[in-house]
């Protein structure tokens, strides 16, 4: 299973492809609208990309309440711990 560092670098990966932000922006506290500047549109983008990245899925709810990236991470992590599914 992979741990919040590794989560965190996939999930850099995806929202600086999306968005074209500084990677090194991309940190726990960041919030995804005000400091990674990712519109509505931009914004289910990321979640549906890491849905993909990381074979999880997540509730219409659960995506109301990511907000920031550390709510990723945290998200993932209970999604990947939840089916035991080694992320390769």
């Amino acid at each position: 299973m992979l741990n919040e560092s590794q989560i965190l670098e996939r999930i850099r990966a995806v929202v600086t492809e999306i968005t074209d932000v500084n990677p090194m922006a991309i940190v726990p506290t960041a919030n995804i609208r005000e400091d990674l500047h990712a519109d509505s549109l931009a914004s289910a983008e990321i979640v549906m990309a890491l849905e993909d990245v990381f074979k999880v899925e997540f509730s219409e709810e659960k995506v109301r309440s990511l907000l920031t990236v550390e709510d990723l991470i945290e998200a993932i992590a209970a999604e990947l711990g939840k089916t035991k599914r080694s992320v390769a």
